[in-house]
């Protein structure tokens, strides 16, 4: 047993050191300008394209961002970013191609998502790719809420909401390093 575990007081300060050290608000910050531009986007600028739809277009934006600053930095963004709109393409002409031949049940969504993880897997981007399966099922259980959303809107739609928030996420994750650097260093002016 550590001795912070023991309840020792002595200990306390230092494991209150620790877990103060563990904070980064401005990191929290920022997530949460990014998830609020996400939610505005997703919801207002799709809704006027399918009203019934929008809170869940909201949903697509937030979680593309929050995946995009999951990484430290900018650099390390880019990727995630790349991947989650390409697997979300994918995923949508999945979506888009199953619609278009049959209308929706549990074992076409099943089928669907098997084929876009074999699809990832071949491709190589299958630990990056998880994410687009959400943008698979949700596009999928749109059509089952809203059967007479033709599916190309539908599709493109939530692409558009994945692609809006991995945008402001690498807007956000940009804006947030320019900050740092011109705040961190004060300029001394001789």
């Amino acid at each position: 047993m550590t001795p912070d575990q023991t309840g020792d007081p002595k200990s306390r300060p230092a494991l209150l050191h620790r877990l103060a050290a563990r904070l980064q608000p401005f990191n929290a910050a920022v997530t949460c300008i990014g998830v609020l531009l996400a939610y505005l986007l997703g919801t207002y600028v799709t809704g006027p394209f399918h009203e019934a739809s929008h809170w869940m277009g909201a949903m697509l934006a937030c979680t593309s961002v929050v995946v995009v600053l999951q990484k430290p930095g900018l650099k390390q963004s880019l990727p995630v970013g790349w991947m989650r709109v390409l697997g979300t393409a994918i995923g949508a002409l999945i979506a888009f191609g199953y619609l278009s031949v049959w209308h929706f049940s549990v074992l076409g969504m099943l089928g669907s998502v098997f084929l876009l993880e074999i699809i990832s897997m071949l491709l190589g981007i299958y630990l990056n790719g998880h994410i687009a399966t959400i943008t698979l099922i949700v596009i999928l259980l749109i059509s089952e809420e809203n059967p007479r959303l033709p599916p190309a809107i539908n599709c493109l739609l939530r692409f558009l909401e994945s692609v809006v928030g991995v945008g402001i996420g690498l807007g956000v994750m940009w804006l947030s390093e320019w900050w740092q650097r011109h705040h961190e260093h004060p300029r001394t002016d001789s």
